[in-house]
């Protein structure tokens, strides 16, 4: 019975971004139910709806595409007009330094793998950067083509075709199959199989459906030994067909990511607040908010505390400062913040008095918003702010309508014993310092907010070690250094064993860190012990000279200043 039950689904759910078309009343063709979420939806699945004959599209929500529409936005504001179609033949030397030095922020090509593959390829032009961002893809990227491409895109490496027949197929990507209409070019070209089965033997090697792919072997097979084809020859070609499993892009879809990119690219070089701001904003990057934070900061860029007249919900450029939100403090329900937004639009808040009379937060809430410092504006100190709080939501605020004064709250009433006894204990009214500050901010928003993240750990030995900043100087040499560890990811290595991918940042840069098996079976447990982790490591420079990784050696707590 479990073995019957294993792979049936366990409740009904809908597809996130999947729209099926039908000439036809729907439930005439397919069980129909409503989602939790009040769509219509169909009970067949993805694969089922296409057997009979339905066609399903993939509406995907593009946060790319969100960026830079407002970055457009936010300099149209200012007078400033952008025309990114005019950037075509996107040649900007400057725009290609950073995408082949790491673009980080731009979406499809900010991950560490394309950060690494757009530097060890030095990429210079949009055919390339095209072609990476399918290169990158599980389909393309099987048995080591991802290192082949680099080689031969920089002359390191000759260009090779299995077949004559092929060169004209492969001669853009040198040699190499990247693309999914390549399967199709291939068996058309080499093996004469006609488009029908072609496409299905692609649709086969994307899902891995292993049944499918047996039996389109021997349809190829067949196919290309009428052609006159020689066994072993067959089986080369088949084998760089079969190779290709997996996930993949066509070139069209690589060619939208791919001029995106560029685009995004041009915007982060030539408006760096606007586009931070905006990749904030939309919060669908490859990275945590934070990694975004010691960006902008490495940009140049600096943060202004939240507001309560300027809420958001959007990150807002200032110059070379960038506003965080006051709706992005933790806790905030939908119902202030939709309160908050709509009340500053009809007009400023001019003190806590009027704020409380016209969003009436929730007493936690308010307190979040205080400690974030979201009222700093109206120019009393934060613990001050928070008494007033006090009295406004138990009544003081009704009170004082009717000329009564609450003197629970009054600090300067005389013969008041509260007041009395915050003078005689002033510790009571003493303002937080300034890490107090930050590690509120970091607890509200993710990231201190009011100075540079890394202040947290302002009691690491950091001038003790090697700034990442200055990695590049040791190549081949044993290096010590020390980061936050902003990012990690497990992976297997092709033995099977388990290793780890480390991002780390300090005060001068990010930098990508790999624990092989051996080591992570060793040091594994410091990298989650420590959020700041100091590593030995070899500084291993990429083929072409233009970066580097570092291979950790060892890894545990870092020194105390």
């Amino acid at each position: 019975m479990a073995e019957f039950l294993d792979g049936f689904p366990r409740y009904p759910k809908m597809h996130p971004c999947g729209v099926v078309l039908s000439r036809q009343p729907m439930h005439e063709l397919t069980p129909t139910f409503i989602s939790n979420k009040g769509h219509p939806t169909t009970h067949f699945d993805m694969d089922a709806v296409e057997v009979i004959g339905l066609v399903k599209i993939d509406v995907l929500a593009q946060a790319g595409l969100a960026v830079m529409r407002d970055v457009k936005v936010a300099l149209a504001n200012r007078g400033v007009t952008v025309n990114l179609n005019a950037l075509e033949p996107w040649q900007d030397p400057q725009v290609w330094e950073m995408i082949s030095g790491g673009a980080r922020a731009v979406h499809h090509i900010e991950s560490p793998a394309m950060t690494s593959l757009c530097r060890q390829c030095n990429v210079r032009d949009i055919d390339t950067l095209i072609a990476i961002v399918s290169v990158i893809r599980p389909g393309a990227a099987n048995e080591g083509k991802k290192l082949a491409f680099t080689r031969r895109y920089q002359g390191l490496e000759p260009v090779t075709y299995p077949h004559p027949s092929l060169e004209a197929v492969l001669r853009d990507t040198f040699g190499l199959v990247v693309y999914e209409e390549h399967i199709l070019q291939i068996c058309e070209a080499f093996a004469g199989l006609p488009p029908g089965l072609a496409d299905v033997l692609r649709r086969a090697l994307n899902k891995q459906k292993r049944a499918v792919i047996l039996e389109m072997q021997r349809e190829f097979f067949a196919s290309a030994k009428t052609r006159g084809h020689a066994p072993e020859k067959i089986e080369e070609v088949w084998g760089l067909v079969a190779g290709f499993a997996g996930y993949a892009f066509c070139k069209a879809h690589s060619t939208a990511y791919g001029v995106e990119a560029y685009q995004s690219a041009w915007l982060k070089r030539n408006y760096p607040a606007e586009f931070m701001a905006a990749v904030l904003t939309n919060g669908k990057g490859f990275y945590d908010p934070l990694v975004y934070v010691l960006e902008s900061y490495r940009l140049g860029l600096t943060f202004l505390p939240p507001t309560v007249n300027e809420p958001g919900p959007q990150f807002t450029a200032h110059g070379d400062a960038i506003r965080v939100p006051l709706t992005q403090t933790k806790g905030l329900t939908e119902r202030t913040i939709k309160r908050l937004i709509a009340e500053q639009r009809c007009g400023g808040f001019a003190s806590l008095a009027d704020f409380h009379r016209r969003v009436k937060p929730l007493p936690e809430e308010w307190e979040a918003m205080i400690r974030g410092g979201g009222f700093d504006e109206f120019g009393q100190t934060r613990t001050r702010q928070f008494w007033e709080a006090q009295r406004l939501v138990r009544g003081g605020a009704q009170g004082a309508k009717c000329g009564t004064v609450n003197l629970e709250f009054d600090f300067d009433a005389s013969k008041n014993p509260v007041a009395d006894f915050l003078a005689q204990n002033p510790a009571l009214l003493r303002e937080p310092t300034r890490r107090e500050r930050l590690e509120a901010e970091a607890e509200l928003f993710g990231y201190a907010v009011s100075g540079h993240p890394l202040e947290l750990f302002e009691d690491i030995a950091w001038e003790t070690y090697c700034p990442v900043a200055r990695l590049g100087k040791h190549v081949g040499e044993t290096v010590v250094t020390c980061g936050l560890v902003v990012e990690q990811r497990t992976h297997h290595q092709i033995t099977g064993e388990p290793m780890k991918f480390l991002t780390l940042a300090d005060w001068t840069g990010i930098v990508e860190t790999e624990l092989f098996a051996q080591t992570y079976k060793s040091y594994g447990l410091a990298t989650v012990r420590y959020p700041v982790l100091e590593i030995t490591a070899v500084v291993e420079s990429f083929e072409n000279g233009r970066g580097f990784t570092l291979r950790v050696l060892r890894a545990g707590q870092p020194r105390q200043s």
